[in-house]
């Protein structure tokens, strides 16, 4: 993956799919921490800045694009040093455009297979540090 390690949060309600994700990820060598809930995540990210946000859309709490709402009305947080990856069940044309929309710069719709997620994250990456 990337030869940078990343400071990156995975905001995912379901289990499985974020162990596997963090494992992942902690495997290639970068530092990740898991959130479940939306209003967590946030006061987390406002606190933090990391790297990258593996952002799911439906969480409990707030949803992923209230989060990125907030961070983008937020004058004191710059969203465009944080590369977020949305994930999401909703996979509609308006669901994607909106995630885009309010800064992410990857949509992925569930069920995916972790190599193309690892493929798409490795590019969000490469990209941040040639900016």
């Amino acid at each position: 993956m990337a030869d940078k390690k990343k400071n990156i949060l995975v905001v995912e309600d379901e289990k499985m799919t974020a162990r596997l994700i963090v494992y992942r990820l902690k495997s290639l060598g970068h530092d990740v921490l898991h959130i479940e809930d939306g209003v967590d995540a946030l006061k987390w990210i406002k606190e933090n800045s990391p790297d990258v946000i593996v952002l799911d859309v439906m969480l409990p709490g707030m949803s992923g694009f209230e989060i990125l709402e907030n961070l983008r009305d937020d004058d004191e947080f710059d969203l465009s040093n944080t590369r977020v990856l949305m994930l999401s069940t909703k996979s509609r044309a308006e669901d994607i455009s909106r995630g885009f929309g309010l800064g992410a710069v990857e949509y992925l719709p569930k069920p995916f297979k972790m190599d193309e997620f690892l493929l798409r994250l490795q590019r969000i990456m490469a990209e941040n540090e040639s900016t």
